[in-house]
């Protein structure tokens, strides 16, 4: 038993710099995704928004005029 608890003493730094920079690395890549996914989800929402507007501004540009609203336009209705 003594000699495992004389092995993990002299092992014992190496193995606490590796839990240290493993944990740091980890972090970091949390981060990155999490920023990453903020981002993503900012210029969707961006991009939602733009093609709303669009499509509001194309429907309000639209002149229809009602006496040709029942004119035929070639599609079959039933």
């Amino acid at each position: 038993m003594s000699v495992a608890i004389a092995l993990l003493g002299a092992v014992w730094p190496y193995l606490a710099a590796v839990g240290a920079a493993l944990l740091a690395v980890l972090t970091a890549y949390g981060k990155g995704r999490s920023d990453q996914k903020s981002r993503t989800e900012t210029k969707d929402l961006r991009d939602a928004n733009d093609i709303r507007k669009q499509g509001a501004d194309a429907r309000a540009d639209a002149a229809v005029d009602p006496g040709r609203l029942r004119d035929d336009d070639g599609w079959k209705r039933h």
